[in-house]
């Protein structure tokens, strides 16, 4: 008989496809074909699919979106199939890479690291450091980007929990908000529009592109997130903006 603790690791095969995006009809073939995912039949007669698989199973859905053969991935481990879609495991901290590449991934790797700790000072921290050395620009090309990427990647597989995934993109809302404010300190200059359309829910690009026309000189009025058009439209028409900017998530 399977214990208490054991089963409330258990999901049906219903959830199991919901969590994946795999067909019930394409799991039951699977265990049936490869042994994968390996079911546990309840005293009821009813399976149940252990939910520590899903990572993985996501990780097989991407690699057959890239084109390998079910028979070459399913069987595979969550770090072979990270492997197979460029997923890299976390890098050792202490590795002395030789090119500026390598360099910055090894440093989106450590901020990965503080992720998944939960390490707001110290993520916050490194933000900083790279920003003075790098150059808001470079910042933003070099490291905020790829981090967003990265950090997109690792919840889309099962690497980051949706808390830590939330926990990364409120400290970058942070710290880009704190950035392009200070950048932006200004009572006169033409002036740029800045907002999401209805409905819209991300804002990093819109922050992103706040540090940018920060730069330029510019004086920005910042309406956010999910902003009514109406509003939108009465803005612009009070203050007449040189430049509308808005960031829409695909």
């Amino acid at each position: 008989m399977i214990d208490t603790d054991k089963m409330e690791s258990l999901i049906s095969i219903g959830e199991l496809a919901r969590l994946t995006g795999i067909t019930t009809h394409t799991l039951r073939m699977w265990e049936k074909r490869y042994g994968t995912p390996r079911s546990h039949r309840l005293p009821s007669g009813h399976r149940r699919y252990p939910k520590e698989d899903v990572p993985r199973l996501r990780a097989i859905a991407k690699a057959l979106e890239s084109g390998y053969r079910a028979s070459k991935v399913v069987s595979g481990t969550l770090e072979e199939l990270h492997g197979l879609i460029g997923l890299k495991p976390l890098m050792d901290s202490t590795a002395k890479p030789d090119q500026e590449n390598s360099s910055n991934e090894l440093l989106v790797e450590r901020w990965i690291r503080k992720i998944h700790g939960f390490e707001d000072d110290s993520l916050l921290q490194g933000f900083h450091e790279q920003w003075n050395k790098s150059g808001p620009l470079n910042f933003i090309v070099d490291f905020m980007v790829p981090l967003i990427e990265r950090v997109g990647k690792g919840w889309e597989l099962g690497e980051l929990t949706i808390s830590q995934e939330h926990f990364a993109t409120e400290c970058m809302i942070s710290f880009l908000t704190s950035k392009w404010r200070l950048l932006n300190n200004r009572k006169e200059g033409w002036t740029i529009l800045m907002a999401t359309l209805p409905a819209e829910t991300h804002n990093l690009g819109l922050l992103m592109s706040a540090v940018v026309a920060s730069l330029s000189g510019a004086k920005i009025i910042y309406l956010g997130l999910d902003t009514p058009m109406q509003e939108i439209i009465s803005t612009a028409n009070k203050f007449e903006p040189e430049l509308l900017c808005f960031s829409i998530s695909c």
